[in-house]
C-alpha cells in the first residue's frame, strides 16, 4: 500500500540527475554535483523516485508490483504538485521574478519556475558558512539597485539573524520565511513534503506579486 509518502523528511538523500532537461523553458543554470537541494524541484524528485524504485526491486528484492503501485501513486502527486506550484507562481510578474535568499538553496527551484537568484546572504551551499562584510555590502547595494523587497530565509537557519540585520538597514525590505532543510511542525501547513512545497510557493507569490 501507499503509506504516507508525503511524510518523508530524508530529502538530502535525493541525488542530482544530470540528464535533467529544460522542458519547462526555465533557465538551465549549472549548479554542479555539489548542490544537494534537489528536493526543492518536484520534477527532480520524481526522477529520483523512479530511480529509487528500480533500486528497491533490483537490489533489495522488494515486490515489483507493490513498489510500482506506490511509486506511480506518488509520481501522480508530484505531477500535481508541480502543476499547482506553477499555477500559484503565475501571479508573479516577470520583472519581480528575482530572489535573494539566505544561502544558495533555491537554485533548482528558481530554474524550474523561471526565477533568478540574484544574490545570497551567505554565498555558499551551506548555512554553516559565514558572509564577509564585503559580500554583505555588495548584496545591500544590489538589493537597492534592483528594488528587491524581500529576503527569503529558511525558518531554521542561524543566518536568519544576518538576513534580518541586512533587511533592517534597507528601506522597504523584509525577511520572508521559507521551508528548506526541514519540514514545519505538525499543523503548520508545511508538515509534509507536498504541503511544504505548496506553502513555499504561496509565500513567494504573496511576497513578489505586489
Amino acid at each position: 500500500d501507499h503509506d504516507d509518502h508525503d511524510d518523508h523528511d530524508d530529502h538530502d538523500d535525493h541525488e542530482d540527475d544530470d540528464d535533467h532537461e529544460d522542458e519547462d523553458g526555465h533557465h538551465d543554470h549549472d549548479h554542479g554535483s555539489e548542490d544537494p537541494h534537489v528536493w526543492l524541484d518536484p520534477v527532480r524528485v520524481a526522477q529520483a523516485a523512479e530511480g529509487l524504485a528500480a533500486v528497491l526491486v533490483d537490489q533489495h528484492g522488494l515486490d515489483a508490483e507493490r513498489v510500482s503501485t506506490c511509486v506511480d501513486a506518488y509520481l501522480a502527486e508530484l505531477a500535481q504538485l508541480h502543476e499547482d506550484i506553477t499555477d500559484t507562481l503565475a501571479t508573479v510578474p516577470a520583472a519581480n521574478r528575482k530572489l535573494v535568499t539566505n544561502h544558495d538553496a533555491f537554485g533548482y527551484f528558481a530554474d524550474r519556475y523561471n526565477f533568478e537568484v540574484i544574490g545570497t546572504v551567505i554565498p555558499s551551499l551551506s548555512t554553516l558558512a559565514e558572509p564577509s562584510p564585503a559580500s554583505l555590502e555588495a548584496l545591500a547595494e544590489l538589493i537597492e539597485e534592483t528594488g528587491i523587497s524581500a529576503i527569503f530565509s529558511e525558518y531554521l537557519s542561524h543566518s536568519r539573524d544576518v538576513a534580518a540585520a541586512l533587511a533592517d538597514r534597507l528601506d522597504g525590505v523584509s525577511v520572508v520565511s521559507l521551508y528548506s532543510g526541514a519540514l514545519g511542525e505538525e499543523g503548520s501547513g508545511a508538515d509534509t513534503y507536498l504541503t511544504m512545497m505548496r506553502a513555499n510557493a504561496r509565500t513567494i507569490a504573496e511576497a513578489l506579486s505586489g
